[in-house]
């Protein structure tokens, strides 16, 4: 039902007129019968008032990506943020089109993907700045501390790092026009209770952000489920000239955290075996030099540092260290070479070392260098805008003893890569959007690349998948509407070739069977419909967006159906404003899918999804700088799952309040 209301709304939308959606009139040229549109009632200044993607500059954003994956590409913004209060940069992507998070309780808490696609998961930045590893930072950084999330849905990322391939999401970090501060707090079921400060300034020729938070929870009761974090942050921009600015950004993160029991139909040794971090630290930097000397070109450089240590402890089984760190550079310089052509080209180098392995590989370390070279020519033909890049990446892995065997504590130690270079991996893209109106464009994008498997991933030999080659195609359309908002549907196809994937092919590693990978050939393609409103004259705001996908792989040399990926994913928000209070309502919904992750040994895989999460939030707007909420998630007390042995848990209800000065 969700799903065709949304098909019918978005359908209705493309149909509108070109003009001002609130027009009362129009006659045809001959005049000879006077045509009235109905007069609506949902006038609204022209302006959005959700966050949307800047307008495109190369010289101020020289990352900015092809013209062709703008309908592929998502914002969250502060005001998106802070109206649905996430906590978590993942809690603030939940609700984009195609967003699904696997929720676990062991290593890796979270998984975020788009368009179901995993090994690899997409990747992450910080301002710019690629990090290898993310997947333990994603899940506490504090989402209030950006101005805006940037997530590339398409797997077609050239500009933003060597990752692209799989996708990217680019964390923007917050900086202040003025003087502000602001203190929230929340708390709820599982005696769970988080609290934010912030504090910024601006003055003539520099600004900064200071900001402070911390989580507590109990998590599940007799799960062995508690976390605590502290969260902190710090920018601070200065104009050193007129044409050079220079940018410094920091987060630190530091607590402890239980591992989650799993519940049945999990393996047994996954319901008893209890595990914890205890401290858990985590920090990243991120300096950045931009110089726009005025004439067409500008130059940045980009240099970041993430480090994270983990003492892991284990009820009777000795105590473990997990600890990495990694430090890179970046540049990219983007040249006028007339006014209607651009070009840019990029550098960059990432060093990636872990003394004592993590995840799945304890014990055994790595040491991994990556060098990326991009080049991309941008041409303006007015309504025609046109983009060609190439990227080049190279790997050597100085040293590698682990792999991914879906969940393992520890790696198998007769594997051991010492020395060696990875072959070459090129990326191409080419994409375009044409203006057929002032309110209506086009979109298309294509690209090739290929990805190395990860350096964890080994198959039924023992042997490393050989490289895969990937073809991404992206189509779209988007119409805005002056006093409305905006629509646009998106169809994307990706063709994997000699993929990575999952097996049935299984080791034993402490008596648990674990997966392998294989080369495969795998497909995946669909449709992304999505509508943003302003908020009207009469209170109400909504969003509402789909994604209708199907995925399929060889198996055996045969095509069938990809059971672990779920075909539909639904998600929509309707707020209704009333003098002091909003009303919200919020749903997500995943279609059924399926794995045997955790499961026996030769056990079927576990039927996952087909849910509908319906949530809720009553805010009153005590004065203009304070407001009391009073949130609920899951209303319906549903005890889905998106992995085997970790159902959610119920419904929780949490109150808080904000108040800025």
């Amino acid at each position: 039902m969700i799903l065709r209301f949304l098909i019918r709304l978005i359908l209705i939308c493309a149909l509108l007129p070109t003009t001002n959606i609130i027009a009362s009139s129009y006659n045809d040229s001959n005049d000879s019968e006077g045509y009235t549109l109905p007069e609506l009632t949902i006038t609204a200044p022209n302006e959005y008032d959700f966050t949307i993607l800047p307008e495109r500059d190369l010289i101020e954003r020289p990352f900015t990506e092809s013209p062709g994956l703008e309908t592929s590409t998502s914002v969250v913004g502060k005001k998106e943020i802070e109206q649905m209060h996430a906590y978590s940069a993942v809690d603030a992507l939940n609700y984009i089109p195609g967003a699904w998070t696997e929720t676990r309780g062991r290593k890796e808490k979270n998984l975020f993907s788009l368009r179901g696609q995993r090994y690899p998961y997409p990747g992450f930045l910080i301002d710019g700045a690629w990090f290898r590893e993310f997947t333990e930072v994603s899940y506490y950084l504090s989402a209030a501390n950006f101005d805006r999330i940037d997530v590339l849905r398409s797997s077609s990322a050239l500009l933003l790092g060597p990752g692209g391939i799989t996708g990217m999401t680019n964390l923007i970090p917050r900086s202040y026009l003025e003087n502000e501060t602001q203190f929230d707090t929340l708390y709820g079921t599982h005696n769970t209770l988080r609290s934010n400060i912030t504090h910024g300034e601006a003055g003539k020729n520099y600004n900064f952000g200071l900001s402070t938070g911390y989580y507590h929870t109990d998590g599940s009761s007799n799960m062995n489920a508690e976390e605590n974090m502290s969260n902190f942050y710090g920018r601070f921009e200065y104009n050193l000239t007129e044409d050079l600015t220079f940018s410094w950004v920091n987060f630190g993160l530091y607590g402890d955290r239980e591992l989650k029991l799993a519940k049945p139909p999990a393996s047994v040794s996954m319901q008893t075996r209890t595990e914890s971090f205890d401290p858990m630290y985590s920090y990243i930097t991120v300096a950045k030099f931009h110089h726009d000397p005025g004439d067409g070109s500008v130059t940045e450089v980009l240099g970041n540092y993430g480090g994270r240590r983990f003492d892991g402890h284990s009820v009777g089984s000795s105590d473990w260290l997990e600890e990495d760190y990694e430090y890179g550079t970046t540049f990219i310089h983007s040249e006028e070479l007339n006014e209607d052509n651009t070009l840019r080209f990029s550098g960059l180098y990432n060093r990636w070392i872990c003394p004592t392995g993590k995840r799945f590989y304890v014990g055994r370390p790595g040491d991994i260098r990556t060098y990326s070279g991009m080049i991309a020519d941008d041409h303006d033909f007015g309504e025609l805008n046109m983009s060609i890049g190439y990227r080049f990446t190279q790997e050597h892995i100085k040293k590698f003893g682990g792999f991914n065997v879906e969940g393992s504590s520890t790696g198998l130690t007769s594997v051991q890569v010492n020395d060696e270079w990875g072959e070459p991996l090129h990326s191409v893209n080419l994409g375009a959007s044409y203006e057929l109106s002032e309110n209506q464009s086009l979109f298309g994008n294509a690209a090739w690349g290929q990805l190395s498997p990860q350096p964890e991933m080994l198959d039924s030999n023992l042997q490393t998948p050989g490289n895969e080659n990937r073809y991404k195609f992206d189509f779209g359309i988007r119409k805005l509407f002056d006093g409305f908002g905006q629509a646009s549907i998106t169809g994307f196809y990706v063709g994997q070739k000699d993929a990575a994937l999952v097996s049935s092919n299984t080791v034993t590693v402490n008596d648990e069977p674990f997966a392998l990978f294989e080369n495969a050939d795998r497909k995946n393609y669909g449709i992304e419909a999505e509508v943003q409103t302003n908020r009207f004259k009469n209170g109400l705001q909504f969003f509402g967006n789909f994604t209708a996908m199907k995925t399929k792989r060889t198996v055996s040399g045969d095509w069938q159906t990809d059971k672990e990926i779920p075909d539909v994913v639904v998600s929509g928000s309707v707020s209704y404003a009333l003098k002091k209070y909003e009303f919200l309502v919020f749903a997500k919904h995943l279609s059924s899918y399926e794995n045997d992750r955790f499961l026996p040994s030769g056990s079927p895989p576990a039927p996952l999804g087909d849910f509908v999460d319906l949530g809720a939030q009553i805010t009153y707007k005590y004065d203009e700088n304070t407001e009391l909420f009073v949130r609920a998630e899951n209303i319906a007390d549903d005890e889905y799952s998106t992995v085997p042995g970790y159902p959610v848990d119920g419904s929780l209800i949490y109150a808080g309040f904000v108040r800025k000065f």
